[in-house]
């Protein structure tokens, strides 16, 4: 049975598991955040060409009015009174001028400030001569363009773009106003790709990742229940020592031998060779699985190793707090087994505390692990003296001999 150390070694790396809580959503939030920045990036887009077109489009109109009547349109922006101004035959033809180039430029509405936010010129004529200083006026009077939404009561929505005409006598400033929709058709045909692209080929990775991290689990969960498999099945062909002792030395080298502290449980069945030349091989066969599983399940119980079988013989050992204990009950259980299976010969144990070196022997290149020394002999020793003696079980620790 696995333990704890076990399970945790051999438990497969959850790569899916990190992948969909860790990458998938760093993903998903790369995908939100170019959808926001482009976004913005468009907005700031849109304001920043409306603003340059508005500021082109003052520089026409200075120049248009500058052309007509150079002289009128300086006067224009000193005055105080610009009714005034247009009163006369080259203010009307400044007046006209202007009209003209609204109707031209398609503009919806124009404002030109004058001193102190005086309106010098609005298509609304019966707001010429007021004072609107807006903070948006203001800061275009400062060289800050601005640009405020505005929402008619007809529920259109426009720009007031706010621009200060340079190369002018005087500081002029212009609200030009323009739809918000006059640059929608244009932007989305450039956002709309520089957006779906890289949003396109993030989605398009995530899927493929995903699948390839879906294979690569399934792959790693196989590998790891191969390995599982292995181990299982390696216990059951060698001792859990031996188990433990390589997969902590993966990685590290060689296996190192060490000196330890145990108790060594000898078995052997009875007559086992004059069994043999009487039964049939299938009937041996069948006999032996039976009283080494005995013992076997017995030493197990007991929290013992079983290190290796030899014929119709088992060697296991016993670490730890009570280590003689457990080996007397593991002992002591296997004989009870035995005798209530009738089995045809009984079995002998022989059991000896002291120390031992555990690891590996032999070539280089076929080895054993095992546990040897003279408490593994002196265990094997005590179990031939169970044979003139008639006994079924003898312990001996630190010299002192307990007969059963």
């Amino acid at each position: 049975m696995a333990s704890s150390e076990d399970s945790v070694f051999e438990a497969p790396y959850p790569l899916q598991s990190r992948f969909r809580k860790i990458i998938l959503p760093s993903v998903l939030f790369l995908t939100v955040l170019i959808g926001v920045i482009m976004s913005n990036g468009s907005s700031w887009l849109t304001e920043k060409i409306y603003l340059e077109i508005s500021e082109n489009r003052a520089s026409i109109i200075h120049r248009a009015l500058s052309d007509k009547d150079r002289q009128a349109w300086e006067s224009l922006q000193e005055s105080m009174s610009p009714k005034d101004v247009y009163a006369t035959p080259q203010g009307q033809r400044l007046l006209n001028t202007l009209r003209d180039e609204v109707k031209e430029l398609g503009l919806s509405h124009l404002k030109v400030y004058g001193k102190e936010g005086l309106l010098l010129y609005s298509s609304e004529e019966d707001k010429i001569g007021t004072l609107d200083p807006s903070t948006a006026y203001k800061q275009a009077l400062k060289g800050v363009r601005s640009i405020v939404e505005k929402i008619l009561p007809e529920g259109h929505k426009l720009y007031e773009l706010y621009v200060k005409v340079p190369a002018t006598t005087h500081p002029v400033v212009m609200e030009l106003y323009e739809p918000v929709d006059y640059l929608d058709a244009i932007t989305l045909k450039v956002i709309i790709p520089a957006t779906i692209v890289p949003v396109a080929v993030l989605v398009f990775l995530a899927i493929a990742m995903n699948r390839l991290v879906y294979h690569a689990q399934s792959d790693i969960n196989y590998r790891t229940n191969l390995l599982t498999e292995f181990r299982e099945k390696l216990q059951r062909l060698v001792s859990n020592e031996a188990v433990e002792t390589i997969r902590a030395s993966a990685g590290k080298g060689d296996v190192t031998s060490r000196r330890i502290r145990a108790t060594i449980l000898f078995s052997d069945v009875r007559g086992f060779t004059d069994f043999c030349e009487n039964e049939t091989p299938e009937n041996v066969v069948s006999f032996l699985n039976q009283s080494l599983g005995i013992v076997i399940d017995a030493v197990r119980e007991q929290d013992g190793d079983v290190d290796k079988m030899i014929g119709d013989a088992v060697l296991a050992h016993f670490q730890g707090d009570e280590a003689e204990g457990r080996a007397l009950k593991a002992a002591r259980h296997a004989l009870l087994k035995t005798k209530e299976a009738n089995l045809p010969r009984g079995i002998g144990i022989g059991i000896y505390t002291g120390d031992v070196v555990v690891g590996t022997i032999g070539a280089a290149n076929r080895m054993d692990f095992t546990v040897i020394g003279d408490t593994v002999n002196v265990a094997s020793r005590l179990f031939r003296q169970l044979m003139p003696l008639k006994l079924s079980l003898i312990a001996e620790q630190l010299m002192v001999r307990t007969q059963t």
